[in-house]
């Protein structure tokens, strides 16, 4: 089955993704949702993120076409560099030069497509002492933001690092593409999971001490709310759905750094009174006087289900965010099931293999 390009604002767009693993499918993911062509390059044997995470495998590479190539042989290298020469991406998230030994680099990408953006995805960057030194989404959280790896320790949790990194990939690619499609200049852009995690870990950087309220709390009924008050209006609003009024009225808790120094006493206060109330008259209170709280787990509030269905993530659901109206994705592709196909169409380029 060869998917349809005909849709998305991306849809003039072909990329070429050397990639495995997260940062690098998840960006061609983005692209390929906003209408791109994505070629995927696989080894002989296939990626071996389909049997180390089947279910990540079929959600980030959906709609792709796969082409398997041997790059070590000179056959392949031949047909890839035929491929790069009627594409306008490549994206590679291999160590730094890697693709060097297998005679696909920028340098000899660039030399036969000179409008072609090359984007190189890696851990530490091109160079520096931890440039070859193999890394996960967990290394890296742990340096911008420890607190955050202490609570993951143990199991995978969200990995916001190769997320982050796909998604500033993806950004980057289209506007150099923009530029290249506009001016005729190729690029080569470097993007580095380290640079994401310091650089997003230091937007905000996660304040010491406790946040009077700001966490999840258990009501009577043994559920679990989420209260994100930070700003002053809401936590005069909040004291008067709880019924705090000596806090409302307290002039020293009138705003957010006069509340912080005595967080520990006003988390203690919100959290006795919300154990007092079911999760219903919570939600209730929330609605009525305009308040951040939601249920920690969404499938114990009906509004929330209702939410996630509307988003397109009910029962279980997915997809990505940037998905345009109208434009279907589809599914992961088998190993290699364009190869022939896309050999044929490439012709001109590729020559016999």
């Amino acid at each position: 089955m060869v998917p349809d390009h005909g849709a998305g604002v991306l849809r003039d767009l072909t990329v070429l993704d050397f990639t495995q693993q997260l940062p690098g499918p998840f960006a061609t993911a983005l692209l390929k949702s906003l209408g791109a062509r994505v070629i995927k390059i696989e080894p002989p044997q296939g990626d071996p993120s389909r049997t180390l995470d089947p279910e990540m495998f079929d959600r980030v590479n959906a709609g792709k076409e796969s082409v398997t190539l041997d790059l070590k042989s000179e056959s392949g290298r031949t047909a890839a560099l035929g491929l790069v020469q009627g594409s306008d991406v490549v994206v590679e998230s291999f160590r730094p030069g890697v693709m060097a030994r297998l005679g696909v680099d920028w340098t000899a990408c660039q030399a036969v497509n000179s409008r072609l953006v090359y984007c190189s995805i890696s851990g530490f960057g091109a160079d520096g002492p931890y440039a070859h030194v193999p890394v996960h989404d967990l290394n890296l959280m742990a340096w911008g933001d420890p607190s955050g790896a202490h609570r993951t320790s143990g199991h995978i949790g969200v990995p916001w690092v190769d997320l982050g990194t796909g998604t500033t990939a993806a950004l980057s690619i289209v506007a150099a593409w923009v530029r290249a499609r506009d001016f005729g200049v190729g690029a080569k852009l470097d993007v580095s999971m380290l640079e994401l995690a310091l650089s997003w870990s230091r937007v905000k950087p996660p304040r010491s001490g406790m946040e009077p309220t700001y966490g999840v709390f258990r009501t009577c009924d043994d559920h679990e709310v989420v209260i994100a008050v930070l700003e002053d209006h809401f936590w005069s609003r909040l004291c008067t759905a709880l019924e705090l009024g000596d806090l409302g009225q307290d002039p020293a808790l009138a705003d957010y750094s006069g509340r912080v120094i005595r967080a520990e006493e006003l988390h203690g206060r919100v959290s006795a009174r919300i154990a007092q109330l079911q999760l219903s008259e919570i939600l209730s209170l929330a609605q009525v006087h305009d308040l951040p709280i939601t249920t920690a787990h969404a499938q114990a509030d009906d509004r929330a289900v209702a939410q996630l269905a509307l988003a397109g993530f009910g029962d279980g659901g997915f997809r990505l965010p940037t998905r345009e109206t109208g434009h279907a994705v589809g599914r992961a592709p088998e190993p290699g099931e364009h190869t022939a196909f896309i050999m044929a169409e490439f012709a001109a380029f590729v020559g016999p293999v």
